[in-house]
């Protein structure tokens, strides 16, 4: 039932370069202030901000990180210092990576990879392209993440870059034991033993027995595991590493039948967790000493089990309160105590039922994560291909000189060539008028018409803030339910059907759609080019959707499954730009496009609800009803309207004459 945090820690250990003591680390941190503190602006300053960035990541303090990755990558501009730049891009990256905003960090190492390769830095390309890696692996994407490591390899055994080749080999078998492939796990496992002794690195180390460790405790072999726990222990220094490694060992030796060694390590990891606030192991810790303590020591076992259950209530652990409640049925059926067994399987069948939504929900927008990087790539072809025109155009202009040069002085040949050049120049030019009108419509499909321009021009496009700009979300009631009954291709057409009529509708009204995630539907108005009437014409037009929905029930189509729609507006201030390199799109982000979110998930089937930044704007236009003042996760108490109509404004301006004010 406990998590397995072997693979997980390959992923991590990846990035965070170096593994230290906490006195080692604060005396790190404090000899590189010393440094920042100086105040000289030089290439010296760039380290110690980019070092910094990384040293209080390890300490767990990702905004604290950003910062010092941000400051540095200002200066290096300023400096004009581009491999400073390039680590302190991939460092702003990396930050992102542990918020889990993956499009964020591919924008960011996409920008690093490009200057890596610009001062040809081996290495740099290397990492990052293993980086890349594993943003694949976190979307689930595990073959492509296999491919990046891959390329990250090769490159790695090249440069003879014995601390990378490692890495990458780590992440290689965590991701052959994901799936449950043990022996090519173990294959890329033991082709680190000729680095890892002379690297003398306690993280590559700990990584390798950790992994081994892990593949044979899911294989059975118990005794095999102990061995390569032990080893692992022996070698850690980190803190974090040392609760997770004894939490590890405890639940080895508990198999084996050590029971009072298996309690005495599951006490020592909850100790160290505790001591230095790390919520999850400790958690993680409290359900070990459960199942070790379930046969034959009832009032133990609930103990540790309630105790978990406090935290990870508090901590929104979902996947361990599934653990903690079967654990509490479990020991309450072996006690006799059925009332109390009763009670938690339900919870237990909840909670599941609870993992398994947001499992479905993590797919669709696994699924939604790979289209959108296929759509980047195929922009990036058809950008290539533009290029291999221009290049076949420049050929066609040389062999045309050859050709006059050749035939000026055979004046019968001359007509002949003549003539044959005018249909060669003819069928070349038709051929590449048609392929840069379907280059230019494909990219005009993608992105708004002013920003493919931009990315035409400069081979990039700038981040843009708009002042005020109105969001719009929808989201089909049901939807998890009807995945789960409806075939593939059952739920693509009806999801086609419906976000098709969709697009009509904003392109009517003069908005430009931005995503769909899942069943979920984003557009935004008053950008690229801002305007003033954006939240009317946007409301408007979630009036047409709704309308939409509604005809369409009445429908007898038998290949359309219906569903009710949800839709929430917000306006106000956003970021818009287009991110990564490949499979790029355009995308907004802000507090405006949070709150937006939040309106849809508080709205009702086939209602309009909005914020209170937008019902000011539009009171004037439309009849709202007031909601009240409504909670909203991260936000607190936030009023709410639903839009019932549009007032006519005829009949308003006729009462205003008849009661004027005075």
């Amino acid at each position: 039932m406990i998590a397995k945090p072997g693979v997980s820690f390959v992923a991590i250990a990846m990035f965070l370069m170096v593994y230290s003591s906490v006195f080692s680390q604060n005396k790190k941190i404090d000899s590189l202030k010393t440094i920042v503190q100086t105040g000289i602006k030089d290439t010296v300053m760039v380290h110690a901000l980019n070092a910094m960035s990384i040293e209080v990541l390890n300490n767990e303090n990702i905004p604290g990180s950003r910062i010092y990755a941000e400051q540095a990558n200002e200066l290096a501009i300023q400096l004009e210092y581009k491999k400073g730049e390039a680590y302190a891009l991939k460092n702003i990256g990396l930050a992102a990576y542990y918020q889990g905003d993956y499009m964020e960090v591919l924008d960011y190492w996409a920008q690093s990879l490009s200057t890596f390769e610009e001062i040809q830095d081996t290495l740099g390309i290397a990492n990052l392209v293993n980086n890349l890696g594993a943003v694949y692996y976190s979307q689930g994407s595990n073959a492509k993440a296999l491919n990046y490591y891959l390329r990250s390899l090769s490159i790695s055994e090249k440069i003879q870059d014995a601390y990378n080749t490692s890495q990458t080999l780590l992440n290689i078998g965590g991701l052959y034991a994901e799936m449950l492939n043990f022996d090519k796990a173990l294959e890329y496992y033991n082709r680190i033993e000729k680095y890892r002794i002379s690297l003398n690195s306690p993280a590559i180390t700990v990584a390798y027995f950790m992994g081994v460790g892990e593949i044979y405790f899911e294989q059975g072999f118990y005794s095999e595991a102990l061995k390569f726990y032990e080893e692992a222990l022996s070698n850690t220094l980190n803190i974090t590493m040392q609760s997770n490694n004894l939490i590890k060992l405890g639940m080895v030796e508990f198999k084996i039948g050590n029971k009072d060694k298996a309690n005495d390590y599951l006490k020592e990891a909850y100790r160290i967790a505790n001591n230095n606030n790390q919520q999850l192991l400790v958690v993680q810790a409290l359900i070990a000493l459960g199942i070790v303590n379930q046969q034959n020591n009832f009032n133990k076992a609930i103990q540790s089990y309630q105790e978990a259950e406090v935290l990870a209530k508090r901590m929104e652990a979902n996947d361990e309160l599934r653990d903690i409640y079967e654990g509490l049925y479990q020991t309450y059926e072996l006690a006799g105590d059925y009332l109390n067994a009763f009670e938690y399987q339900k919870y237990y069948l909840a909670q599941k039922d609870l993992l398994f939504n947001l499992e479905s929900d993590d797919k669709i927008r696994g699924l939604q994560f790979d289209f959108d990087l296929e759509k980047k790539e195929d922009q990036i072809g058809l950008l290539e291909k533009e290029a291999e025109i221009t290049e076949l155009e420049a050929k066609r202009q040389q062999n045309a000189f050859y050709v006059s040069l050749l035939v000026s002085g055979l004046i019968l040949l001359l007509g002949i060539g003549v003539f044959k050049r005018y249909k060669y120049v003819k069928k070349s030019n038709k051929i590449i008028s048609e392929e840069k009108n379907r280059s230019e419509n494909l990219l005009l499909n993608i992105l708004p018409e002013e920003t493919a321009k931009e990315l035409k021009l400069n081979g990039k496009v700038q981040a843009k803030k708009f002042e005020s700009v109105t969001v719009l979300f929808t989201d089909f009631k049901g939807f998890t339910h009807y995945a789960q009954n409806l075939s593939p291709e059952e739920l693509v057409r009806s999801v086609d059907y419906y976000f098709s009529k969709f697009d009509e509708i904003m392109d009517k009204y003069g908005m430009e759609k931005i995503k769909t995630i899942g069943d979920a539907y984003m557009c935004a108005g008053g950008l690229p080019f801002p305007s003033e009437d954006h939240p009317i014409k946007m409301i408007e037009a979630a009036f047409e959707i709704a309308r939409f929905i509604d005809e369409s029930k009445k429908l007898s189509n038998g290949n359309i499954t219906h569903f009710d729609v949800r839709i929430g507006i917000n306006t106000g201030p956003v970021v818009a730009g287009v991110v990564g390199i490949k499979k790029f799109a355009y995308d907004i982000w802000g507090d405006t496009v949070n709150v937006a979110s939040r309106m849809e998930s508080k709205s009702e089937p086939g209602r309009i609800n909005i914020s209170e930044n937008t019902y000011k704007l539009i009171k004037d236009s439309f009849e709202c009803e007031y909601r009240g003042e409504i909670d909203v996760k991260n936000k607190g108490m936030m009023k709410m309207y639903f839009v019932n109509k549009q007032i006519n404004k005829e009949i308003e301006q006729i009462k205003k004459e008849k009661n004027p004010i005075i």
